[in-house]
């Protein structure tokens, strides 16, 4: 073994059940040991060297074995390849994330939260208004007109309503049947929409954070009080000066892991993308101005204010929506009456 071994960028170790395990993230082979010393040797290769050299260190180890298991689970590699590695810029987690999203599924339980969560009994519930008038179909041309607005004249928003109807609302008939307007791995529809309003904001509804309740198209009152600070590190997200309403987005994890395991996190991820092209579309479509956020709620805070634990509903998108500004001509088919 006269090669010169490094440690790959890749390189993992964990500790799973009183046991070291060491491997490359997206590697399949992973070494399991209960020896600390394995972590001593893996440092001897922080810097180019042969198994020679790391031989003379370790003298009370056999060394050779040792290594050809690492080489095996790729946690030592070529100083070439580490240059390749590097310069395709992948950090351990994002790269592991990736092969694992890539994954065969396995078959698994349904989904163990029921797919429809209803208002809870205290809760005050506010009905939104649904679209009535016929829609235009010139789908090109939203396509080519969509676009992220960052700021939002001052005035009434009238179409929060529509918006939410026609993006997310739960199209299936029959109890704990869930099928919405935009895609879902399986049909899971993990996702929960929180509105977040700002006071004189939206048209008939008073300012705070609400839950979008999707089979009954309205708004379930979360917190009247709690919006100040999700709306701040939304519009700083946004590079706004301010957020009209914030649209939260978050995800119930059980009801794809539970069935799609490894690969859940990546559906769901797909699904807010649909979610994401859905909300553009129909805002176009209406005439408001929306920008999706690359951060802004974090989800220990939001998870606080909802009173979930953000292990179990984590936030998985943001997006700001308000009135566009200058004033945009209305597709055909709309009335004036707003």
């Amino acid at each position: 073994m006269s090669t010169p071994l490094v440690i790959s960028p890749l390189a993992r170790v964990r500790w799973v059940s009183g046991r070291l395990e060491i491997s490359a993230a997206g590697h399949v082979v992973t070494l399991s040991t209960s020896e600390a010393e394995v972590l001593a040797l893996m440092h001897a290769f922080a810097r180019p060297s042969t198994a020679s050299e790391v031989r003379a260190q370790f003298p009370l180890i056999d060394v050779d074995p040792l290594v050809s298991q690492l080489r095996s689970a790729a946690v030592l590699v070529a100083p070439a390849q580490v240059a390749a590695i590097e310069s395709a810029r992948w950090d351990v987690d994002s790269f592991t994330f990736h092969r694992r999203s890539r994954a065969v599924v396995r078959s698994g339980a349904p989904p163990v939260s029921p797919p429809v969560v209803p208002a809870r009994p205290e809760s005050a519930v506010l009905r939104l208004e649904r679209p009535t008038e016929p829609m235009s179909q010139n789908l090109p041309c939203l396509l080519n007109a969509r676009r992220s607005r960052r700021s939002w004249p001052d005035g009434l928003m009238h179409d929060l309503g529509r918006l939410l109807w026609l993006t997310a609302r739960n199209r299936a008939a029959g109890p704990d049947v869930v099928s919405r307007p935009y895609p879902s791995g399986g049909a899971a529809y993990s996702l929960e929409l929180y509105p977040v309003v700002a006071p004189d904001t939206v048209a008939g509804v008073p300012a705070g954070i609400y839950r979008y309740l999707p089979d009954t198209h309205a708004l379930e009152l979360i917190s009247p009080d709690a919006h100040k600070p999700v709306l701040a590190r939304a519009a700083a997200a946004a590079g706004a000066e301010r957020a009209p309403v914030a649209i939260v987005v978050t995800s119930r994890f059980e009801r794809a892991s539970s069935t799609y395991g490894e690969l859940a996190y990546s559906l769901v991820l797909k699904e807010v993308g649909g979610l994401f092209q859905t909300f553009y579309l129909v805002a176009e479509y209406l005439g408001l101005a929306m920008c999706a956020l690359g951060g802004g709620c974090p989800d220990h805070l939001f998870a606080e204010v909802i009173g979930a634990d953000d292990l179990i509903e984590p936030v998985v998108g943001e997006l700001v929506v308000g009135p566009a500004s200058p004033p945009r001509a209305r597709p055909p088919g709309r009335t004036t009456r707003d």
